[in-house]
């Protein structure tokens, strides 16, 4: 008998094997397994001669193959080691999966981490992250059921229907009771109406919880009697609901978060969020982007209560002040703080350099009367997802001493999970003047002669014209077409998202020669790695081509409106032959229609802004009530301009300074870096009884700047090359700054979130002070109360009608920088002398010890919403005062200088803002919501030091015999006074403030159809009208008045909603912008600045670019 021991190829042993012991002849014979018989038969070798005593053995066993193995008759025992083998498996028929996912808490409804979440009946599992979710791909379609274990729980099971996606589940509870009171409902994103699912319910105060489904339904099972609906969602504001016991659906909106692009920073509330604590003023990519608009600061204006933001001129490519909150400084910096996604960017304003041909200021060439462009212009609107603005230094005191304008905050457009979506839309339309000057018409030669005296040139033509006139503003104006063409693409993963954008438009100017090009492309990526860390990164490249033309104030007869303003209209400048005739009006002979045909005012930019953030879930406690997470952002803004001017020998202006030919080549570099470090502490106790969360990290930021400008005069003849001249003049500035902080703050919610408070705290240090190592420490409080108590059960509220009744208070400190240079004595390089270069001392004298200016601000306000939305208030009421200012005081001759810079000072602005939205209609078919905005500010400067008297704002005027803004103690900060008589007395005209401005929007909509209008309405501001003194050849014209009522846009999208093939939406809109002006005014526009951006001195009229209307045809498609 053999010896039975069979094993596996792995050598394991193996049992139920099955031994068969035949002779060759019976191999295909049905022995049983295990018998014994005698041979019989015969065996033969390979040369097929017969084999004595053989026999051959077959093992067989359950999953193995079977296998044969001769044996030679012998006397002595045998001993086999036979190996088996499994035959391979056969591959499974291909199934259709799913994904199941939810979410796993403790019997308190604590997320449990590390959680082991398997499908039954298999090897599919996975884990759950920090916040209690996990996900399973693989599941197949059917109902599944889940294994949950966790250490210190009991195993639990879960089942996830066929028809359903997601489970809720919580270990360590006994099976909910049977319930009375089922709960229904949806999810979506109020501005997409899109669903959202994953969207967690619970029924607070219970163990029941769901996850909304991928279509944002839920169902949820309640105790009887009125229950409280906790719904939250990733990256959306969570919202609370009370449902009676009677009511058994319930739809919810979670809009997307607002202030998110601020925690990027670190510096943002996580419980007192900025839109709670202080007024809130929000603009989202709807409202932003209703109309076409060249520049985001054009798209803003009138959406913001406490906000007063102007446009320069009617140039293309943009030139508008943003001011918030009245006046806060008057020598320092006065653009707000703009932060793009956590990038803090430049929106400085670069003059191009014109003023070496209009000589508009005395010397250099460059002026702030060159009518520039601030660089926000170069941001896409149509690429911003929301515009959050913190209006003063009670929301904006952590980013400190750039904080005293007010702090934008820009957050752009990201992909959403599960959601991939391309669309591209097309715009085409036109502009036209909106208004015109119109000239004086004569009737007789006796009208001229009396005017222009009996030998004027203008008399011979007056009579060359025979009674013809001439339209000259319509000679050198146009009606162009305008185009505009975007594409965007976003989607996302589980892990990831994406969004990608670009845009092409081509703007021309209403006045011929000028006209606004950009292009722009930007991409963002996130990324989740694992459960704890999370990387963005954004990238913006932008380059823009304009030509802005030559209007403003000049002092050679060149500028446009200049000119026109002492052309009669029967001066015939049409070209003959195509020879430009000499205008005999000025003395220059300057020909407006000749200048908009050969002169170019080139500025070429290529911008770049990036950044990238990370956060990291560095701890959380078992219980989850303790979280720990790392921030980090770094970005980098960099532009270069390149600004070339050609004034050629042909225009008649230019032989009058002797140098025929003009060509100037500017050249403006700069880069913005910031970077921050972080961390964000957590902490709730099992109790509930409070919310806590700490903050605090590093800032540092850097900014280098430099400006080139070659001037070359008297150029060779069609030469345009700087080298082509004979005179050539270079001047260079440079700007270097660095500034460092770190700020550390606290929240805390307790009364069931009814009260929250918020303390925050900053030191920083800046290279721009005069002691650049003194770090100045800026305050922050506030508080929010809410007034609707929790409901109780069976008992009515007088506040159940309320979403919203809350009362609210900050205070906070903010500063405003030095200008650069303000702490050292500038020196001046002298010509060359015997081949020695020397430096001479300019007449302003520095301040070693210059500090910024303190700014105390304390806002008080209430907010009130009604559950259905269809009533929304806010009333904001707040004192802002500023001190330590920066100013020039005069000095005696002997010192060598004439000013010097200084602090001393103070001044204040109280003021008012409201908001109030209502939906007078709501129902199925129809919908109309209506917004009104309010802004009301006053400011007063309350001292002065002793040794600074009452002065004028220099670097913006023309003195009090043309109306000047003067800084006197006692008086608004923004009065205007003028010499009334001839004895020289000057009294107060008026006010460059608004007394009030209101904004006013409307949107209707029935179906598929859409229409929204916008009315901007600002009252008693007050011009000083320099064009009409012009045209009145007078010098003493009263000041205009410049209120005036705006409709800002207009649209009528139409929206087909049916499914046209891949399209998933298509859309039909007309649009129109500034149609109409209602005004007394008798310049151009109100809305005017010839000294561009300035703190105080806005509000000059002189010749400016005019202003336009704009209509559009869009055409939007996505997929």
């Amino acid at each position: 008998m053999p010896t039975r021991r069979f094993v596996d190829r792995w050598g394991a042993a193996l049992c139920m094997v099955a031994l068969l012991l035949m002779p060759l002849t019976a191999l295909a014979q049905n022995a049983k397994p295990g018998t014994k018989r005698d041979i019989t038969g015969m065996i033969v070798d390979v040369d097929a001669r017969p084999v004595a005593n053989a026999t051959v053995i077959e093992i067989t066993a359950p999953g193995f193959t079977a296998k044969q193995v001769p044996v030679l008759g012998a006397a002595t025992p045998l001993e086999l080691q036979v190996v088996i083998v499994k035959p391979a498996a056969a591959a499974p028929p291909a199934t259709e999966t799913r994904m199941v996912g939810g979410v796993v808490t403790d019997a308190r409804h604590v997320p449990l981490a590390g959680a082991t979440v398997r499908v039954h009946g298999t090897q599919l599992q996975t884990v759950t992250g920090a916040d209690g979710s996990f996900s399973l791909p693989g599941v197949s379609l059917g109902e599944v059921a889940l294994d949950i274990e966790a250490p210190g729980q009991p195993v639990t099971s879960a089942i996830v229907p066929a028809d359903r996606a997601a489970v809720a589940v919580t270990m360590g509870s006994a099976p909910a009771a049977p319930t009375a009171h089922t709960i229904k409902g949806k999810v979506t994103d109020p501005a997409t109406k899109e669903p959202i699912g994953g969207a967690q319910v619970q029924v607070v105060g219970t163990g029941a919880m769901v996850l909304t489904e991928a279509d944002g339904t839920f169902q949820v099972e309640a105790p009887p009697g009125q229950v409280k609906l906790d719904i939250t969602a990733p990256e959306h504001e969570s919202h609370a609901v009370e449902v009676p016991t009677e009511q058994t659906t319930v739809d919810v909106t979670l809009a997307m978060s607002k202030g998110e692009q601020i925690v990027i920073e670190g510096r943002a509330p996580v419980i007192v969020k900025q839109n709670l604590a202080n007024g809130a003023s929000v603009i989202d990519d709807k409202d932003l982007n209703r109309v076409a608009a060249e520049t985001l600061d054009a798209a803003m204006t009138a959406k913001l209560s406490g906000a007063n933001t102007q446009a320069n001129s009617g140039a293309p490519g943009g030139g508008t002040q943003l001011r918030l909150r009245g006046i806060s400084t008057i020598n320092g910096q006065s653009s707000p703080l703009f932060v793009i996604d956590g990038v803090i960017i430049s929106n400085v304003a670069v003059p191009s350099g014109a003023n070496a041909i209009t000589a508009a200021a005395a010397g250099g060439s460059s002026s702030n009367q060159d009518n520039p462009v601030n660089r926000l212009a170069d941001l896409n609107p149509n690429d911003i997802e929301t515009v959050e603005v913190l209006k003063g230094a009670s929301a904006a005191a952590l980013y400190g001493s750039k904080a005293a304008n007010g702090v934008v905050i820009i957050t752009t457009k990201r992909g959403r999970n599960g959601e991939n979506h391309a669309e591209v839309i097309q715009r085409i339309g036109f502009s036209q003047v909106t208004n015109t000057l119109g000239s004086r018409k004569f009737a007789t030669v006796d009208d001229v002669k009396a005017a222009f005296g009996d030998t004027s040139p203008l008399v011979d033509a007056f009579n060359a014209a025979g009674g013809k006139t001439f339209n000259h503003e319509a000679e050198i104006t146009r009606t162009p077409f305008l185009m505009e063409t975007l594409g965007s693409v976003s989607g996302g993963t589980e892990n990831g998202n994406y969004y990608g954008s670009a845009l092409i438009a081509d703007n021309p100017g209403v006045v011929q020669g000028t006209f606004y090009q950009k292009q722009t492309g930007r991409i963002a990526v996130g990324y989740r790695f694992g459960e704890r860390v999370r990387l963005g990164v954004t990238a913006n490249l932008i380059h823009s081509l304009s030509d802005r033309g030559l209007t403003n104030n000049d002092n050679t007869g060149t500028s446009n409106y200049v000119v026109l303003s002492g052309t009669p209209n029967f001066v015939d400048l049409q070209p003959k032959n195509g020879i430009y005739p000499v205008n005999p009006s000025v003395g220059s002979g300057t020909n407006p229609i000749q200048t908009v045909n050969l002169f170019q005012n080139r500025e070429d930019v290529w911008r770049i802004i990036a950044g990238s953030t990370i956060q990291v879930d560095a701890y959380a406690s078992s219980d989850g009530n303790s979280r720990v997470k790392l921030l980090g952002n770094f970005g980098a803004d960099s532009f270069d301009q390149k600004n070339n001017l050609l004034s050629p020998n042909a225009l008649f202006f230019e032989p009058t300074d002797g140098l025929t030919g003009t060509s100037i080549d500017a050249t403006t570099s700069n880069l913005n870096w910031n970077a921050g470090a972080g961390a964000l502490w957590t902490y709730k106790p099992t109790n509930g009884k409070f919310r806590s969360a700490l903050s605090g990290g590093l800032t540092y930021e850097s900014v280098d700047t430099s400006s080139v400008y070659v001037v070359a005069q008297n150029l060779n003849a069609g030469q345009s090359n700087v080298d082509s001249a004979t005179v050539v003049n270079t001047t260079q500035t440079r700007l270097r700054t660095k500034e460092s902080g770190l700020y550390l703050q606290e929240e805390i919610a307790v009364f069931d979130d009814r009260l929250l408070l918020l303390a925050g705290l900053l030191g920083e240090r800046s290279s721009l002070n005069g002691n650049s190592d003194k770090y100045y420490v800026f305050p922050k409080v506030a508080a929010v109360y809410s007034l609707i108590p929790p409901a109780k059960s069976g008992q009515p509220s007088p506040f159940e009608m309320f979403d919203t009744l809350r009362v609210r208070a900050a205070y906070g400190e903010a500063g405003n920088r030095p200008n650069y240079g303000f702490k050292f004595t500038p020196l001046t390089a002298t010509g060359n002398i015997d081949g020695n270069a020397g430096l001479t001392v300019q007449g302003t004298a520095g301040d070693p010890n210059i500090e910024p200016e303190r700014q105390r601000e304390i806002e008080l306000g209430a907010d009130v919403a009604t559950k259905d939305q269809r009533i929304v208030a806010e009333l904001t009421g707040y004192g802002r005062f500023i001190s330590n200012l920066l100013l020039q005081r005069a000095l005696a001759t002997s010192t060598g200088f004439g000013t010097e810079y200084l602090n001393g000072g103070s001044l204040r602005n109280l003021g008012i803002e409201a908001a109030v939205q209502v939906r007078p209609v709501v129902s199925k078919d129809l919908e109309w919501i209506t917004r009104g905005t309010l802004t009301l500010n006053r400011s007063e400067v309350t001292t002065l030091p002793a040794n600074v008297p009452p002065f004028d704002i220099t670097v913006a005027g023309f003195g009090t015999g043309l109306g000047a803004f003067r800084i006197q103690e006692g008086k608004s900060a923004t009065q205007i006074v003028s010499t009334v008589d001839s004895m020289g007395t000057v009294r107060t005209v008026g006010d460059g403030e608004p007394s009030f401005r209101v904004g006013w929007s409307n949107v209707l909509t029935a179906g598929d159809f859409t229409f929204s209008a916008l009315v901007d309405w600002q009252h008693g501001s007050k011009v000083i009208n320099l064009t009409r003194l012009l045209y009145d050849f007078g010098n003493n014209s009263p000041d205009a008045e410049a209120a005036a009522a705006r409709l800002m846009t207009y649209t009528l999208p139409r929206r087909f909603t049916s499914q046209l093939g891949p399209l998933k939406t298509l859309q039909v809109g007309v649009s129109g912008r500034n149609l109409l002006t209602f005004t007394g005014y008798s310049g151009l526009d109100p809305e005017v600045s010839n000294f561009g951006n300035q703190p105080i001195g806005r509000n000059y009229d002189v010749a400016p670019y005019p202003p336009s209307r704009s209509f559009w045809l869009q055409i939007s498609a996505g997929i």
